[in-house]
């Protein structure tokens, strides 16, 4: 009585890497911005600058 052959195993295959999102366009992918600092009750903006959590992105860097 033969026997018959089984089928070879599938191969398992690595899982690709996930690919990174693109860095945020208003950062530059350093999660932060600069923001004018505004002074009195007009408003008036003075020459000093700080910096700010970028909104687009959270502070991640990332879109």
């Amino acid at each position: 009585m033969p026997t018959t052959k089984k089928p070879p195993a599938p191969r398992r295959r690595t899982a690709k890497p996930a690919s990174a999102p693109p860095p945020c366009g208003t950062c530059a992918g350093t999660g932060e911005t600069t923001a004018t600092v505004r002074v009195g009750r007009k408003r008036r903006e003075i020459g000093a600058t700080q910096t700010a959590l970028c909104l687009d992105c959270l502070g991640t860097g990332t879109a």
